[in-house]
């Protein structure tokens, strides 16, 4: 299936798909928690370094959208690899915590790069009597990236146990390079007058904002999101409480990742039948049920409680299968959350300011993800990694319980419609 009409563009999107399965290759990124625990970094200071990624990731997104509105959404997509491999290259030689913190804030402009161009490339590369098709096709693309992290996954597991993690770093600088190529062969941006000579764009995504149902949408996903993708990170060491083993972690997460291709597959069945903003609103309030749960789990591995150990096996087993169970759960919730948040965002923004209206969405992430990964990562070393995930599930339910309401509120007393 082409996005645009014509041979040329079956070509095309045989390039979006190929660049989002080397752009989901982040081989160094599945073990980024693990690694920095190694070189002697606490909870907290993981949480910090976290905080300057998404310190430059709050700062870059919108005017990286703003340019890749104004000079091609396919020029910051391949921009954006070359400067991932930088990063790597900084991470992997880099000396100094200084270099550290520059490497990550490279590597976050990188995304910036990424985040909203590709979203609005492949939305406004469909024609208008597809656009209905969007979720569609922004799933199947996600099923690609998610099977590319599950190969990633795989990958890393079988170097990691032959090699220093450092040889992730290297095969990510490769990957990286390699990417700018399928990027390069994207579909490129139509000429728009509205994109043309001086055209005030930010005055446009101002605009855009003012819509009541687009703000609470994008709060809705960056909220969401950023818990979601908290727990996934810190995931890892709450698995290895279980006694899961470190070669097994990017089994663990191949398994999920293979898992939801199939709901993010079928996200467009659920929108269609719960409607646009009702499920994506819905599935934001499972996100933080989820984490509660998980964090709900007795720890009853050997290496938290080993006096119960051989006492009781089998609720030392039924404990791992739940966190195992729970955290699949929720790499299945945020994958197939994506296109539904996606489409959702895209059908309310006018194709002038389209890049710059998403990364909004990044930068309302970057901020909770400010707030909530450094929090959880204090509170897990001063009271347990579960108790920063309880507090931090039941945050979350505070701040997107209003949201939701307004949202489905505002639906029901004003339909929405596209832009």
């Amino acid at each position: 299936m082409a996005i645009l009409r014509g041979r040329s563009e079956a070509w095309e999107f045989a390039a979006a798909h190929a660049y989002m399965f080397l752009f989901s290759l982040r081989f160094a990124e599945i073990f980024w928690v693990i690694y920095l625990r190694e070189k002697g970094l606490s909870f907290a200071a993981i949480g910090l370094v976290e905080t300057v990624f998404h310190i430059a990731s709050f700062s870059s997104e919108v005017p990286t959208g703003m340019i890749a509105d104004r000079f091609g959404r396919w020029t910051s997509i391949a921009v954006g690899r070359a400067l991932a491999a930088v990063a790597a290259a900084m991470i992997l030689w880099g000396k100094s915590d200084l270099m550290l913190a520059i490497a990550f804030a490279v590597q976050a402009v990188s995304y910036t790069c990424h985040s909203g161009a590709f979203d609005a490339l492949i939305y406004d590369s469909l024609p208008d009597s597809r656009r209905h098709e969007y979720t569609r096709v922004i799933g199947k693309l996600n099923s690609t990236y998610l099977l590319g992290t599950a190969l990633a996954g795989l990958t890393a597991s079988a170097l990691v146990s032959r090699f220093p993690l450092a040889i992730l770093y290297r095969v990510a600088i490769v990957v990286d390079v390699i990417a700018i190529v399928p990027a390069l062969l994207l579909p490129k941006d139509a000429p728009r007058s509205d994109l043309t000579g001086n055209a005030p764009i930010d005055r446009g995504l101002v605009k855009a904002l003012r819509r009541q149902d687009l703000r609470l949408v994008l709060l809705l996903w960056g909220l969401s999101s950023a818990l979601g993708t908290s727990v996934v990170f810190y995931g890892q060491p709450l698995l290895r409480e279980a006694s899961v083993p470190l070669w097994l972690l990017p089994l663990v997460g191949t398994l999920g990742n293979l898992v939801a291709i199939i709901p993010t597959r079928g996200a467009h069945r659920i929108q269609a039948r719960l409607g646009d903003l009702r499920s994506a609103a819905i599935g934001s309030l499972l996100v933080p049920g989820v984490t509660l749960a998980l964090a709900l789990v007795p720890a009853l591995s050997p290496a938290m409680a080993p006096e119960l150990a051989g006492a009781i096996p089998p609720m030392r087993y039924l404990a791992q299968v739940a966190v195992l169970a729970l955290y699949f759960a929720l790499i299945c919730l945020q994958e197939t959350l994506y296109p539904l948040f996606s489409d959702a965002a895209n059908t309310r923004t006018g194709s002038a300011n389209r890049a710059a209206v998403m990364s909004t969405g990044s930068m309302v992430f970057s901020v909770a993800m400010m707030v909530l990964f450094p929090s959880i990562g204090v509170l897990g070393d001063k009271l347990g990694l579960r108790s920063g995930l309880a507090v931090a599930s039941l945050l979350s339910w505070a701040a997107l319980v209003p949201l939701t309401a307004s949202l489905l509120r505002w639906e029901s007393e004003k339909p929405s419609q596209p832009s």
